[in-house]
This record gives structure tokens, sequence and C-alpha cells, in this order.
């Protein structure tokens, strides 16, 4: 922004306040007037590092003659910076509007800290008719609010004020799975309500274990969430889960395949349900169906999940108990989970070791 104290304008008038700066220049004839969008960003939830991300539009030359009729005929220029106006209270929350001028000869640095607080004090009544003038004449809240719905909906925003909108909209976890007879393997996962400024909702997860016999279990699932954009504390969500094995039972060499489509619900209190149809593909075909709930205690940060799929002669079930680690928010990766499960798949039972690293 221009540097008022210095400039050799004849009028230089700017008003800010959270997000917003408003400037008008005159110099002989010519009128000029600027509104700039602004607001702060940090990739990561407290995290030191932070830019500024603003919009600067140039506005016609009639809108800046009327906000410079607007200043002029206010009387704002000629009221005082806050702390000299009796009963003017201060706090530490609210709005504060800063009002900068320059002439020739003159500048001056005012500001109003939440006018609309003041109990009738005129002086506040002319500042808040001057900033509902302007605000009106420049649709001010239309503009902002196609400002922020252009940003990517990635990490914090902050305006100036003590409010922060921070988005989860982009986890990736990736880890180490392992099993007490397939000691081998991954696990990765990728959630995005975002991508950029497309809402997707959206994720997939991967995990595969193996051993030195050329046994495996490859599991994935890709999901969608918010399928009927539901109005209330929960919310629904669609899934489809691809599993592929190779399994040592009873000395034989075994293949299977599932495919599971699931439908589910996030309910309150931390809740989460689902069913579906599960088929299963050996040396047969079995169709089933599939059984999922889970309940995340806060307190202890830990997840509890059982999972069943439930066939005409043979009912196979999962038992997991998930552990969430909080780490320092400054650090490459701020979480970990350490995840314990007990499956039973077709009389192959076994138990998996998971430890996964957020970024």
């Amino acid at each position: 922004m221009k540097n008022f104290e210095t400039s050799a304008d004849e009028f230089n008038f700017r008003v800010r306040y959270y997000g917003q700066v408003i400037e008008v220049t005159k110099d002989g004839c010519s009128v000029n007037a600027y509104l700039t969008n602004y607001i702060f960003h940090t990739k990561k939830a407290n995290r030191d590092k932070t830019d500024t991300l603003f919009s600067k539009v140039t506005l016609s030359t009639e809108k800046a003659k009327n906000i410079y009729n607007l200043i002029i005929n206010s009387g704002i220029l000629k009221l005082p910076t806050d702390k000299e106006i009796k009963n003017w209270q201060h706090g530490a929350d609210g709005v504060t509007y800063f009002i900068e001028y320059s002439d020739k000869e003159n500048y001056s640095l005012k500001n109003y800290w939440t006018p609309s607080a003041q109990d009738s004090i005129p002086e506040a009544l002319m500042v808040l008719n001057f900033i509902k003038k302007i605000s009106d004449s420049l649709n001010l809240k239309e503009m902002y609010m196609a400002f922020e719905n252009g940003l990517p909906k990635q990490g914090c925003y902050n305006s100036g004020g003590m409010v922060t909108t921070c988005y989860s909209s982009n986890t990736f976890e990736f880890g180490y799975s392992g099993a007490t007879k397939m000691p081998y393997g991954f696990c990765t996962s990728y959630r995005a309500s975002y991508i950029g400024k497309i809402n997707i909702n959206s994720g997939a997860a991967l995990q595969y274990n193996f051993d030195d016999n050329k046994f495996y279990h490859l599991n994935f699932l890709v999901s969608k969430w918010n399928i009927l954009k539901i109005k209330s504390q929960f919310s629904d969500f669609i899934a489809y889960n691809y599993q592929n094995r190779r399994l040592n039972i009873d000395k034989t060499n075994n293949k299977f395949q599932n495919h599971q489509i699931e439908y589910g619900l996030n309910l309150k209190n931390n809740f989460s349900m689902r069913t579906g149809l599960d088929y299963l593909i050996n040396n047969d075909e079995k169709p089933g169906f599939f059984l999922y709930g889970s309940k995340f205690f806060p307190k202890i940060n830990t997840s509890v999940v059982l999972v069943s799929s439930v066939f005409s002669n043979r009912i196979n079930y999962k038992a997991q108990i998930l552990k969430l680690f909080n780490l320092n928010q400054n650090l490459a990766t701020n979480r970990f989970a350490l995840g314990l499960t007990y499956e039973d798949f077709m009389r192959y039972k076994d138990v998996y070791v998971n430890l996964q690293i957020s970024l």
C-alpha cells in the first residue's frame, strides 16, 4: 500500500478493519479508489509461517468520486481518535476500525474500537453510519464472501481478529502393517474434503501384508461422504472395499476375493455404523451381508471397531482397537495412530499391528 506519510498527493484516505481496506486518493481532478480484501493463511494449524493472501480491485471512477464525496461530507476527518473521546470504552474482542489520512501538510492515524458497543456515543454513531454507507455503496460483505469462496479450502485462515477457521481437508497417512503370520507390509490412506476449491469429500486407503512364502492380503477401500447433504448432527457415506488374499489354511493354498459395497452413517456421540453387501469368491461364489460399528472415545483418543460378514454357512469377524497420539503441532507430523486387530476369516485367524503417521 502507498505510504501516506511520504505521499505528495493533496488527499489520501484509508479505512481498514478485519479483512478489508478501502483506499481513496485525489490529486488535482483525478480521484482513484481501491478495495483490497486480505486474509492471513497458514498451511497447517499452529504453524509459525503465515502468508498474507489478498486481492486488490480498482474501483470505477464513478464509485471513487462517490466514496470521496462521502468521506468529505461525513465529518469523519474531523473526528479525534477513540482515546480522546469521552466515555469511549475498550476491550479485548470486537472490531477496530483504522482510519488513515494525509494531505500535503498533515498526516494522522486514528482507530475506533467497536463503535457498536459504545452505548450511543454520538462519535460512535458517526463512525457506524460512515462504515455502513461505505459498505452499502461497495457491497463490501458480498465482495469479501466472494474473495473467501475463491480461496483453497486447506489450512487455517484469519482476518486479523480472534476467530480462526481451519480446514482439515487433506490428510495423508502412511506406515507399517504387520501380522503374526504375515510380518511384512504397509498401510496408507488419503482423505480430502477439498482439492483446491472443489469439494470432493472422498478418500482411499490401501493395506498390504505378505510373508516369505508368497502368501498375502491386499485390502483397498474407496469412500465418499456427505452423499445426501443431510443438514443435521450426522452425515452419511458410501464405500467400496476390495480384498484379495492368498492364505495358508490347514496347510492348503486358498485364494479369496471380497467385493463389499457399504452405506453408513456418522452419528452423534462419535458413533458410526454401516451395512451392505459382501460378495466372496473362492472356489464358488458366496453372497452375504456386511455389518460395521465403531465408537470413538475422545477423552482417551481411542476408537473401537467391530466388523462382521455373514454368509449362509459362515460368519467372519474382526475386532480392532485404535489409539491416537497427538504430537507437537510444529513438527512435520502432528499425530500417529497405533492399531491392534484380531481377525477370523474363513477359519484363518491372525493378529495385525498397524503404526500409521499423519502428515
